[in-house]
């Protein structure tokens, strides 16, 4: 004979359940709107320097444009003592490329290098040690930072390029809000195909 017990499920936990989907449903939602909503800044795809089509970005392209921006800026920062190295180093590699030419023509014409030059060029070259070695931290920084900004350029390129086909344009521009394009199809560009990354 069948039992005529049934087993009772509290109503609340249907409830709490249909509460769950809701919010789950509206989250995805929100996220899937907010990597859609186009913003103010434009992204213009351009072959042989002709304009071939305008769009807003995204607000997800949008974030990696200024995390991009933001490594830039980083990059920059970390370029001014390389900068100063470079300043630093001129007249010592200036004063290097006059005593090897000397010491080059001396040499051709006594067939025995002089001893004077060859100690100016010695200590010239201990002084360009010097300066660069005093700067390895700064360019130690710089070359590791390199990586990381190939990184976030690959991501924002990645996300502008997905729907556009192989080959189909030379450069991508990105434009902020207000901004009037340079008619020199090669200012502001982020990206060409001879040229993966171009800050701009």
């Amino acid at each position: 004979m069948p039992s005529t017990k049934q087993r009772y499920i509290p109503t609340y936990h249907f409830h709490r359940f249909t509460v769950a989907m809701v919010l789950l449903s509206s989250c995805g939602l929100a996220l899937a709107a907010q990597q859609s909503t186009p913003t103010d800044y434009k992204l213009q795809v351009l072959k042989d320097c002709k304009l071939l089509s305008e769009r807003p970005l995204t607000t997800a392209e949008l974030s990696a444009w200024q995390n991009l921006k933001k490594a830039e800026l980083k990059m920059d920062q970390l370029q001014i003592p390389l900068d100063q190295m470079s300043k630093a180093l001129e007249p010592h590699q200036d004063k290097m490329e006059q005593l090897s030419a000397e010491l080059e023509q001396q040499t051709k014409r006594d067939r025995i290098p002089d001893e004077t030059l060859l100690e100016q060029t010695r200590m010239t070259a201990e002084r360009i040690e010097d300066i660069t070695d005093s700067y390895q931290g700064d360019i130690d920084a710089i070359s590791s930072y390199g990586d990381e900004i190939s990184k976030v350029a690959k991501t924002f390129e990645q996300q502008i390029t997905a729907q556009l086909p192989q080959g189909s344009y030379d450069q991508l521009r990105v434009l902020t809000p207000g901004e009037i394009p340079d008619k020199n199809c090669q200012s502001g560009m982020f990206f060409s195909k001879s040229l993966r990354f171009n800050k701009s």
